[in-house]
């Protein structure tokens, strides 16, 4: 049996591993079971890079050298990572700074809210902030060479006369034929353009939002000297949103996302803002994206983001792309997980953890549905058996689209309100965005807040 992953990022990755965790028992001997991931770019290890160095940490000074360079796992997404592997989710959390609380403030220098960063589990966990590259080198480490076939740009994928998929790529080479294709291939996926349009055209492309970002590493000497162990500051004004805080540990310090420590010599800006015309990442004036910066925050109060915005030199800019909602994420041998199937927010501070969520539901599915249908066991106690391969793969796709997909759109649909507190707008709106916030945050202990782990209930395996 033949899987084939298209797109090596966090999410390929981890689906990759809980593939391998949870299918071979699935599968009897002598049936070969073979994941392979596709990626269109390098896709090196960490200690075999030139200089061993993680590329998004380089940055000796306040430089934003990889926008999106530091992302947040939040307590549910360390949850599957536990569910994954112990070594794996420790070497995680241990590379990454644990927030254990948001510091919601005003551009005038008012506290807003104090907002809880940690699940109601035991143990608790944090909040992880970690460099989105030390993520992707942590699960890289724990996957083979040999399963990787990287600068393998992927053009389409359609299916061969008995209708098995097949992955046609962008050099003309011959195509590869799988048993089931996942696309991990992110907003502007290939993929998808088979399971929502006619494999050629995408029925639900992925649309600017209007919001741009930019960000990246410091030195954690522009925090206060008594900044709070585990808090993160984020501040809303009248032209956008700014956010900035600790993103490593000091050494010898672990945590395993269960308790605060103290702060490394590294720390994370990021600002974002309104901007109706989607600037080309491509060609833009740094200069000019700079100035901005300057004079959207020139009147902010607080200290920390007046020293970054006048010294931060800022090297990309990273405009937020959105995947509408789809009407299904899997068609006959394809099925999609990550941004490829839901892409949200920033703002929801979940787009990394539903993406391992995809991959540890999707995997557990397809592993109780290939086994149904290779042992026969369903069929001893009744229940209805997969004829074929195809039919339980299919039959695991379609239980995991009606399971993920309502907890994705909870999370999605609040993704946009927060989104709406980045943009531009008048003093009236700017107060009445304060008090939402208040009013959100007071009452936040009605609503889920998605730190909640994923279990899958037996009678779901129906």
């Amino acid at each position: 049996m033949k899987i084939v992953i298209v797109g090596g990022g966090i999410s390929g990755l981890a689906c990759y591993l809980f593939l391998q965790k949870h299918l071979p028992a699935a599968i009897p001997d002598p049936i070969e079971l073979e994941i392979i991931i596709l990626e269109s770019h390098a896709a090196t290890k960490r200690q075999d890079r030139s200089g061993g160095a993680s590329v998004s940490s380089e940055a000796a000074g306040p430089v934003a050298s990889t926008v999106g360079a530091a992302i947040g796992i939040a307590p549910n997404g360390l949850s599957v990572l536990q569910d994954l592997d112990e070594t794996i989710f420790a070497q995680i959390a241990n590379s990454g700074f644990p927030v254990s609380h948001f510091h919601l403030a005003s551009a005038h220098g008012h506290s807003l809210a104090r907002v809880c960063a940690t699940n109601q589990d035991s143990p608790e966990l944090h909040t992880v902030l970690i460099s989105r590259q030390r993520l992707w080198d942590c699960l890289r480490e724990h996957v083979p060479d040999g399963a990787i076939a990287d600068h393998r740009s992927v053009s389409s994928v359609t299916y061969t006369e008995d209708h098995r998929p097949l992955i046609k790529f962008t050099d003309g080479s011959m195509g590869l034929e799988a048993d089931l294709v996942i696309g991990a291939d992110g907003v502007k996926s290939v993929v998808k353009k088979s399971v929502t349009g006619d494999g050629k055209t995408d029925g639900y492309p992925a649309f600017y939002d209007g919001l741009v970002g930019v960000g990246g590493f410091i030195p954690s000497s522009y925090l206060p000297a008594n900044e709070p162990r585990g808090r993160m500051t984020v501040t809303f004004g009248a032209h956008g949103f700014f956010g900035y805080g600790a993103s490593s540990i000091a050494p010898q310090s672990n945590h395993f996302a269960q308790y605060a420590a103290p702060m490394g010599d590294e720390a994370v800006w990021w600002s974002t803002y309104e901007a109706p015309d989607l600037p080309d990442a491509r060609d833009w004036d740094k200069a000019d994206i700079r100035r901005q910066l300057k004079e959207r925050h020139a009147e902010w109060k607080d200290p920390v983001i007046r020293k970054i915005v006048d010294e931060a030199v800022v090297d990309s800019i990273y405009p937020t792309w959105i995947t509408p909602e789809l009407p299904t994420w899997h068609t006959s041998g394809i099925v999609l997980i990550g941004d490829a199937a839901h892409a949200m927010q920033p703002s929801s501070g979940q787009g990394t953890s539903q993406g391992l969520e995809d991959a540890q539901v999707l995997s557990k599915l397809l592993a109780h549905y290939l086994e149904r249908y290779f042992s026969k066991s369903a069929a001893r106690a009744g229940r209805p058996v997969p004829e074929t391969v195809r039919e339980a793969v299919d039959q695991a796709s379609k239980k995991y689209f009606e399971l993920r997909k309502p907890r994705v759109k909870i999370i999605v649909d609040r993704a946009k309100q927060m989104g709406e507190t980045k943009r531009k707008k008048g003093i009236f709106a700017e107060y009445f965005t304060y008090f939402i916030i208040w009013v959100m945050c007071e009452l936040s202990h009605v609503y889920p807040s998605g730190y909640a782990k994923v279990t899958l209930q037996a009678n779901w395996l129906t």
